[in-house]
């Protein structure tokens, strides 16, 4: 799949020439990396009894050294001279909201010395930077957070109970609601903080002030679903939030809000519901548990959608395009270039990790019975077979179904193996797989994404209400349609990305996979930054060099590599098996060729 490359608005003739170094002329791109240990000053970082963050930040404190920050000498060695030329570097200030508070007299408040603290490193630096204002289930390793984590009210909720706190690469990570009631004890302590800290981020001296390149919001709002570090990519026997009481009645306003009666909702989803507080939020799977009315069916396909997933790999480009047949008769495109680090990773001959591909069979308004999905392939005008599934579309009733007639097929299609070189495989849909028709899921998914919306939104009004301008504020959300072994339903999060939302696209990338800026493209966003981005990429050392090259010809305001650090190797916890950490002497996933190319790149 190529690149898309965004030349500048309104180039002169002279300009549409490629400089030199292949950039054309733009404004400049930020690289802003994360740095891991911001607060840390260079002479605490060296002092040996000192054993955690707390006491390396509080010496530094104490001994007037807030100032000599060791993240200052950490960007001077990449980019010496300042920021300057087509590609300037900066950093990305992580604030996590729930940790501005302290515990006085029994009751906690904002910290005035931790704001303080954060924000100093604005002006102690001295270069641009990307604030960060952390408040999603992320920002969970303070003692306000861990006790905030205890009461089921702030937590999202599974059908039969609320969402456990879990883990991912050692981190917390706490479930906290999507829903904006302020009376809700987490929304009260973050909305709080993000008022607070917006209002003085505004007060700041304009020679702080000035170094402000963008804001990012919240972090990454989606939904939850089980096992938060390995299962992305469950189908099967899925679960996911918000049954919580509260968000299943918000559902119900959301529906009456939507159809206004409930006669006019039962004619366009077909149901008899006397009110809408009849109204189930659907949660059982019909294959395995015992429903009362259809409407309370959900699974991974109850909204009317079956994903073909799987991986291809090409090196000779032989395969100019792919595309998905039902029934004999095209269907819909198929999405290349999604990420698979699962492939990357178990076949050392795939050289890159976007190999992911996946089609949408679209069967809501298919005829019960047997039907078959096929991937077409072609290659130099001859069509190939890359796969094909049979599945059964099954009527509310259950009723019979099976289909008398031969199924009708794309016909006279050539072999996958006459494509020497090519690799491929189809995970899913398995063979005759069964899908039941929810219009109340559909809506239930609807409703799951208006809350990711409407959450972020809440951010977006609070910052912008205490006086930030609309332009530097993005959102920090990560795509999950670009990973190609993810399922979407589980996250619910998609359409906070969009040309119509009142901030600006923030998208977070790992693998870089280039369907990422197809995916912009269709949806028009122009203006973006990535706020945490790492190819992740060992088998070609110039694979992190294109990666930062694609986003600035495609017009990124910044990007963010996650993540630099200057917390003291003397501080890691035996099993950190440093995931992400970007460093010479750090070869796991191509850290250690991330840093040369971020290096590299800063100096153009």
């Amino acid at each position: 799949m190529a690149l898309l490359c965004l030349g500048p608005v309104g180039m002169s003739p002279a300009q549409a020439h490629p400089a030199e170094d292949g950039l054309l002329p733009r404004a400049p791109l930020l690289v802003t990396p994360m740095v891991s240990g911001i607060l840390l000053c260079k002479q605490g970082n060296q002092m040996a009894e000192l054993t955690t963050l707390a006491q390396i930040e509080d010496w530094c404190v104490r001994n007037g050294q807030q100032h000599d920050l060791a993240a200052i000498d950490l960007l001077n060695r990449l980019e010496p001279g300042g920021p300057k030329g087509k590609v300037r570097l900066g950093y990305t200030l992580l604030v996590p909201l729930l940790e501005l508070y302290e515990k006085r007299d029994g009751q906690w408040h904002i910290s005035q010395r931790k704001m303080e603290r954060y924000l100093g490193v604005i002006a102690a630096i001295q270069r641009p930077v990307v604030v960060y204002l952390m408040g999603d289930h992320y920002d969970s390793s303070s003692a306000l957070s861990q006790e905030l984590g205890k009461d089921p009210a702030n937590l999202l909720a599974f059908a039969d109970g609320p969402v456990p706190t879990t883990r991912y690469i050692g981190h917390q990570v706490i479930p906290f609601t999507l829903r904006t009631d302020e009376r809700i004890p987490v929304n009260h302590y973050r909305f709080k903080a993000l008022r607070e800290i917006t209002r003085q981020i505004h007060a700041l001296p304009e020679s702080a002030r000035s170094w402000i390149s963008a804001i990012t919001v919240a972090g990454e709002l989606h939904h939850m679903y089980p096992d938060f570090e390995n299962g992305v990519g469950e189908f099967d026997d899925i679960r996911v939030t918000d049954y919580s009481p509260a968000s299943q009645q918000e559902f119900r306003d959301w529906l009456k809000h939507k159809f206004d009666r409930v006669e006019r909702l039962n004619q366009q989803l077909g149901f008899r519901f006397t009110s809408f507080a009849d109204i189930p939020a659907p949660s059982l799977d019909i294959r395995k548990q015992s429903l009362t009315s259809f409407a309370q069916h959900f699974d991974a396909y109850a909204g009317g959608t079956l994903p073909m997933m799987g991986w291809i790999w090409d090196p000779e480009q032989r395969i100019e395009s792919l595309t998905l047949h039902v029934d004999g008769a095209y269907h819909a495109p198929v999405a290349q270039g999604l990420g698979r680090m699962d492939v990357y990773r178990a076949k050392p001959e795939v050289t890159s990790p976007n190999t992911g591909f996946r089609a949408i069979v679209d069967f809501r308004a298919l005829a019960p019975g047997k039907h078959v999905a096929q991937l077409v392939a072609t290659s130099k005008g001859r069509k190939y077979l890359l796969g094909e599934r049979e599945f059964v579309v099954v009527p509310r009733d259950q009723s019979a179904s099976a289909n008398t007639q031969e199924l009708a097929r794309v016909k006279s299609l050539g072999e996958m193996s006459a494509l020497s070189g090519v690799q491929h495989w189809l995970d899913r849909p398995r063979s005759l797989q069964d899908v039941y028709y929810n219009p109340l899921a559909r809506e239930w998914n609807l409703f799951r994404e208006h809350q990711v919306y409407q959450m972020l939104n809440k951010f977006y009004r609070i910052a912008r209400s205490e006086g930030l301008p609309a332009e530097l504020l993005y959102s920090h959300q990560i795509i999950s349609e670009t990973n190609g072994s993810w399922n979407p339903v589980l996250f619910a999060s998609d359409s906070s990305v969009s040309n119509v939302t009142p901030w600006r696209t923030g998208v977070n990338q790992y693998g870089a996979s280039p369907y990422v800026f197809e995916y912009l493209k269709e949806r028009n966003v122009r203006t973006y930054g990535v706020p945490e981005f790492n190819p992740l990429q060992s088998k070609r050392p110039e694979a992190a060099r294109e990666a930062f090259v694609a986003h600035y010809k495609a017009g990124a305001k910044f990007v963010s590599p996650f993540f630099l650090s200057v917390v003291p190797p003397r501080l890691r916890a035996p099993d950190d098996e440093r995931h992400f950490d970007i460093a010479p002497d750090n070869t796991r996933d191509g850290a250690n060729t991330m840093y040369d190319a971020l290096q590299w790149f800063v100096r153009k």
